[in-house]
């Protein structure tokens, strides 16, 4: 591919640091030309002025390194925002009690006037953040008085609609305050015309919910929290402990969210990333290693790098939820609504045991972010992310005679991609294929082979949504925007459709992205989501959890039982009461699978670990296997690695990999049982060889037979 060339502006820009004897590979140009607010084309250069911009910038990075954290420290109320370009918006935090100091404070960010911009100017200019401090120090008091008085009246309306909730509730007025106070820290209004309106309009919900709290009345509280919220909090005394500070890093796709919260953690004495796939878990521990940091890596399946790192990376399920770190990074928390696996965010959002916890996604996880911040009484601060690059929706439907190298297909079934991808290389396309059932190594290697431009053109499902770098992606085309999920079919939500979009034209590589549909009827749903429509409220927002083995004992020895299905449906029972914010987390799937594994004559925790063991429950045959591992372990019987074909056809060798997975899982808790484990892992690659090959030659053969049926027709 022929190398972009420069546009005019930032050829003279390199010209005129050639002149000033700057080494060009030193420099940002694009970043230069946006500081001194140049047209792209046909902008006149002068030396003089480059010089003295690379000077501003010098010192907006310095001070942006150095400077902003010594003003933090000097003036806490100041908050600063720190953008890629080093420049930084500041405001004030303003704190004004509604009941007395200390209790039930609102929260108030305002925007610096003149005086005070114009010293952080100095400030900046000099790199020094001692410039004029007691003169800012003036600033900052005279601001906050300022808007104290502003707000007077409408402060005066709250006090007084809030000492009403408290005669009302009477002797629980206690738990009216907490709850009150625990809501308040989780919110920053910002200053401007509407804000009396938005106090108004934000905390009457508030104080709604907070008086609701109060009337459940001590004793029946105390007795739900024996089993409910404040008994699964306080379970993770580590967390709890530490009074943990919570970052919501909220954007879209391509927005750099993630990014800014590895930047945090790498620059942590210790910390922890926990993600959504072991494909993102591998990357990222790789990433760590690289930046020299003591790095190791957990998955259910295996453990790498050093025996004592201050850094993991891990898979979400792997959390660890005793050992104390500096940050942790909770990736895709808006998967707290997955019925399948959501009860592992929710494990890490209420137990990771970190001083600060960064959260990234998108706002669809806002409230649920929220309410647990509330609940575990921890501060929460949402620092929002815009994209970097825009994305179109083009008009026109793009239908696949019409897709481009550089596009991606969606589609939402494996069928379906197989047979666009079929149709795709018949038009003479070099096609890299990513679908759910895949490995993670398959799909890196696939995409990889779309990076490297071997393949011109992407043929997925909603797997590439996370945890692919998917760089020369100009375009996605949506060949369907419904799905089934298991349960039915349904149309995607505008936060998937948002997921999936935002794929295209990554940062660095695209300047714009792109988004199409293979038909017309697609485009106004499409177009609705990417307008920023949000998705419907879900009709249950209780945050799905799954019993951990220390429940599980404790009910078996109640119950006096040692059948795992009886101890879940009792514990279904007793946790997820009427107005509990809890749901169960697949329960009925794990349900049927515990009916089976009682067959098998093991100790209770024994058949919880073979229940929630990663198997394709839909698929018998390996059900069946499941069955047979329990038995053997019963029996104290080993179980050799499987035996494999490398002829068997795709979806034969799919389940090959799932299985070999499932052993190498089940390896790490048996591993006296399931002994097996190089064999399992030489099949495992040579499964994943053969399904690399049959995706890269059945394609052509297709083709092929295609193309000598046109020309036997002709």
């Amino acid at each position: 591919m022929a190398r972009k060339r420069p546009h005019p502006t930032i050829e003279s820009l390199i010209e005129s640091a050639g002149r000033l004897g700057i080494a060009p590979r030193s420099l940002d140009f694009e970043a230069l030309r946006l500081h001194l607010d140049l047209p792209e084309f046909g902008a006149a250069v002068d030396d003089e002025r480059v010089a003295g911009a690379l000077r501003e910038m010098r010192n907006a990075r310095a001070f942006a390194e150095t400077g902003v954290p010594a003003l933090r420290k000097a003036v806490p109320v100041l908050r600063a925002v720190v953008a890629q370009d080093h420049r930084v918006a500041w405001n004030v935090r303003v704190e004004v009690p509604l009941l007395d100091a200390g209790r039930m404070d609102l929260r108030v960010d305002v925007a610096p006037d003149p005086a005070m911009a114009e010293i952080l100017a100095g400030m900046i200019a000099r790199n020094d953040p001692t410039y004029q401090l007691a003169s800012l120090r003036a600033a900052v008091g005279e601001i906050s008085a300022r808007t104290t008085r502003a707000l007077r009246k409408p402060i005066e309306r709250l006090r007084a609609q809030i000492l009403l909730d408290l005669r009302e509730v009477g002797a629980d007025a206690a738990a009216y305050i907490e709850h009150m106070d625990r809501s308040l820290r989780s919110r920053v209004f910002t200053d401007g015309p509407k804000l009396a309106r938005s106090l108004g309009d934000t905390l009457t919900p508030v104080r709604r919910r907070a008086k609701a709290v109060a009337r459940e009345g001590s004793r029946l509280r105390r007795l739900r929290d024996q089993v409910g919220f404040g008994a699964y909090i306080e379970r993770f005394a580590a967390a709890r402990r530490l009074k943990r500070r919570i970052l919501f890093h909220m954007g879209p796709t391509n927005s750099g969210k993630t990014y800014a919260a590895l930047q945090a953690l790498t620059a942590a004495p210790t910390g922890t990333y926990l993600a959504p796939l072991r494909l993102l878990a591998l990357e990222n521990y790789q990433a760590l290693r690289e930046r020299g940091l003591r790095a190791g890596m957990v998955t259910g399946e295996e453990v790498l790098g050093e025996t004592e790192p201050t850094h993991t990376a891990r898979t979400i399920e792997t959390a660890d939820l005793a050992r104390p770190v500096d940050v942790a990074v909770i990736d895709e928390i808006q998967m707290l609504s997955d019925p399948d696996r959501g009860w592992a965010w929710t494990n890490a959002l209420f137990g990771v045991p970190a001083r600060t916890v960064i959260v990234c996604g998108s706002d669809d996880a806002l409230s649920y972010v929220r309410r647990a911040a509330e609940a575990a009484d921890e501060s929460l601060e949402v620092i929002p992310f815009a994209r970097k690059s825009p994305l179109l929706l083009q008009d026109e439907p793009a239908p696949l005679e019409k897709v481009e190298p550089g596009d991606a297909v969606v589609a939402f079934s494996r069928r379906a991609v197989h047979e666009n991808r079929e149709i795709l290389v018949a038009r003479g396309h070099q096609v890299a294929t990513i679908y759910g059932a895949l490995s993670p190594e398959v799909r890196r290697a696939e995409a990889a082979r779309f990076r490297s431009g071997e393949a011109n053109v992407l043929v997925t499902t909603d797997a590439i949504g996370m945890g692919l770098n998917l760089g020369p992606l100009k375009r996605i085309v949506f060949s369907a925007v419904r799905k089934y999920d298991g349960v039915a079919e349904r149309a995607l939500t505008n936060s998937e459709i948002r997921q999936i979009a935002g794929r295209a034209g990554r940062y660095g590589h695209q300047d714009v992205g792109y988004v199409a549909a293979t038909e017309e009827v697609a485009l106004e749903p499409i177009r609705a989501a990417l307008s920023g429509a949000p998705t419907a409220p879900a009709a249950d927002t209780r945050f799905y959890v799954r019993p951990d083995l220390s429940a599980i004992r404790a009910v078996a020895q109640e119950m006096q039982t040692h059948s795992l299905f009886e101890v879940l449906t009792h514990f279904a029972r007793a946790t997820f009461y009427a107005g509990s914010p809890f749901q169960p987390s697949a329960l009925e799937e794990i349900l049927e699978v515990a009916r089976m594994i009682d067959r098998a004559r093991l100790p209770i925790d024994e058949k919880f670990a073979f229940s929630v063991c990663p198997i394709d429950r839909r698929d018998e045959i390996a059900m069946g296997m499941l069955e047979r591992w329990s038995q053997a372990r019963s029996i104290g019987a080993t179980v050799p690695a499987l035996r494999a074909s490398l002829t068997g056809e795709l979806d034969y060798q799919e389940r090959t990999v799932k299985l070999a997975s499932a052993y190498l899982w089940l390896s790490r808790r048996f591993p006296d049982t399931f002994d097996d484990v190089a064999a399992i892992r030489q099949m495992r690659v040579r499964a994943n060889e053969a399904i690399e090959h049959h995706l890269r030659m059945t394609a052509t053969r297709r083709a092929e037979r295609r193309t000598r049926r046109t020309v036997g027709a002709g």
